[in-house]
């Protein structure tokens, strides 16, 4: 469980991402894979950190044109029509000023995911409500004596609501209910109730394509038991690793081998 007291400090996405050794959500993902994973990712001394992947410079994009639109022309600016990673491409990212470049096609789609977010009654009525944007939040979690953080999207005023925005190929109940199975939104809707002492956990999910529907959920008590589940595990996992400095992979031996449940055939 996390103390009662928690630190709301304002930091700039890439500071809070340079909190290596502050447990984040991404580092619950990453021992959940095996603790090698986490050990090479977080402490190895050789660790190099991987460039932004398209979809994650999109998926960034998009919340800024989303939850703070003042900031969108600050941080991003339209590339002309030439392909990335060629040296035309670098050579505009050298004259960016420290600006994203984004791609036409990747442009109109941030604008249209923007302008569906807001006219959408459920995420416009939420979004609109006093808040704070992507504050960081810190505290020390109390059965496993270490430091912990996350960064919700947006945070209400009287700390009751967190809302987490979400790209996703398919909103739909039952297409986004596997999304959040694959990628573990459970473990960071827990995650994030967990250190911001809010009581509601908040999905506005935003298809990726025309005719870019919108849908909101609510984690239900039984999401938010299954994340708390994950992120225990997580967390002992982690600091028994820390106290052995052991870090393994996967097993040793010859394992049997499967198909899955969902696979009859």
């Amino acid at each position: 469980m996390a103390d009662e007291a928690t630190e709301n400090e304002v930091l700039s996405n890439a500071q809070y991402h340079a909190l290596t050794m502050v447990i984040g959500k991404s580092h619950l993902d990453e021992v959940a894979k095996s603790p090698a994973h986490y050990y090479a990712r977080f402490l190895a001394p050789d660790r190099v950190q991987p460039d932004p992947t398209p979809a994650m410079v999109l998926g960034s994009a998009t919340h800024t044109a989303i939850l703070e639109p003042h900031l969108f022309d600050e941080q991003y600016v339209l590339a002309p029509q030439i392909r990335r990673g060629t040296k035309a491409w670098a050579e505009w990212e050298a004259k960016a000023e420290g600006k994203t470049l984004l791609k036409q096609e990747d442009y109109d789609t941030i604008q249209r995911m923007a302008e569906a977010v807001h006219n959408h009654p459920a995420s416009r009525f939420l979004l609109e409500l006093p808040g704070q944007v992507e504050q960081t939040v810190r505290w020390r979690d109390e059965t496993t004596d270490q430091d912990c953080k996350c960064r919700p999207d947006w945070r209400s005023s009287d700390g009751r609501l967190v809302v987490d925005v979400k790209t996703t190929e398919h909103a739909d109940p039952r297409m986004f209910a596997q999304s959040v199975a694959k990628f573990r939104y459970h473990v960071q809707s827990h995650w994030y109730l967990r250190g911001t002492g809010a009581t509601q956990f908040l999905f506005v999910a935003v298809e990726k394509s025309a005719p870019y529907l919108v849908a909101v959920y609510v984690a239900t008590p039984e999401m938010l038991a299954a994340g708390a589940r994950a992120a225990d595990r997580d967390l002992a996992l982690i600091a028994e690793c820390k106290a052995a400095d052991r870090w393994p992979g996967y097993p040793d031996t010859i394992q049997p081998l499967d198909l899955p449940r969902w696979c009859d055939d």
